[in-house]
């Protein structure tokens, strides 16, 4: 979908409900040269910060808030949850940022949570019932810390909700099309999900080498979680280079696109 210009994939799953706004951020409509008028998100890929800051204010612009009504995770790729009120928010037409963590959760409306990605998972969550909302950023090292299944925990714990009313959806991210990985991280994921690793792993085009679904991974870590309604978009950021930041497929080169999620009115 474009709007302005600006190009973003709606997790149409989760819109359908009602009551929130779900987007991942494509690579097109922003205004950083080096990615031929790039949305990149991200201050630590070599950006200048004015136009890493416009383009999260046009990306936030098409759920209807201000730059200062947004809190990102600060990701280190592990398995911290943090619950966020305004008092995260921004300030100064930036996003607020909440350190040290791959997951953020919330019950108030219009404030957005993001997480940022160029091939890891972005994981969203929106309870209905409850009006509560959830994000998270897993890469395979996210993966196999359960990440996923331990933010829908978190809005269980949090804000009571039940985990058969949250809503799961997987957006676009590397496919196992494109996920190849070995040994090193074959065997955490072994580890992590037992018998349940079957058919997580396949093999790969390189001997000694597996293709690896992070979709998959994650859609049953949020079934063990207790979710019974999981999506996935089933977009693969390294075979959609054209619309998509990858960082694998650019070789470390790549911007970043955000997920964001906010309740509505």
């Amino acid at each position: 979908m474009e709007q302005n210009g600006v190009e973003a994939l709606h997790l149409t799953s989760l819109e359908g409900l009602g009551g929130v706004g779900a987007l991942f951020t494509g690579r097109n409509g922003g205004v950083s040269p080096r990615w031929q008028n790039g949305l990149n998100w991200s201050y630590s890929v070599g950006d200048d910060l004015a136009h890493v800051r416009e383009n999260r204010r046009r990306s936030l612009e098409l759920l209807g808030l201000p730059a200062e009504a947004a809190v990102m995770a600060g990701l280190v790729h592990g398995d911290r949850v943090v619950a966020v009120t305004r008092a995260h928010a921004g300030n100064g037409g930036d996003v607020g940022l909440v350190p040290d963590c791959d997951a953020l959760i919330t019950d108030e409306p219009g404030l957005a949570l993001i997480v940022t990605a160029a091939d890891c998972v972005p994981v969203y969550l929106y309870d209905p019932i409850r009006r509560v909302i959830g994000v998270a950023h897993a890469g395979w090292r996210g993966t196999v810390a359960g990440i996923a299944g331990k933010t829908a925990q978190a809005m269980v714990r949090q804000y009571g909700c039940n985990p058969a009313e949250i809503h799961g959806a997987i957006g676009p991210s590397i496919g196992p099309c494109c996920y190849e990985v070995d040994d090193a991280v074959a065997a955490p994921l072994r580890q992590y999900y037992g018998a349940d690793a079957e058919g997580l792993l396949t093999p790969g085009r390189t001997p000694g080498k597996y293709q690896l679904d992070l979709w998959e991974a994650n859609r049953r870590d949020l079934l063990s979680a207790g979710l019974v309604h999981v999506k996935s978009s089933q977009a693969c950021t390294s075979c959609q280079m054209d619309r998509l930041f990858s960082h694998r497929a650019e070789r470390g080169a790549a911007g970043r696109a955000a997920a964001l999620i906010a309740l509505t009115s």
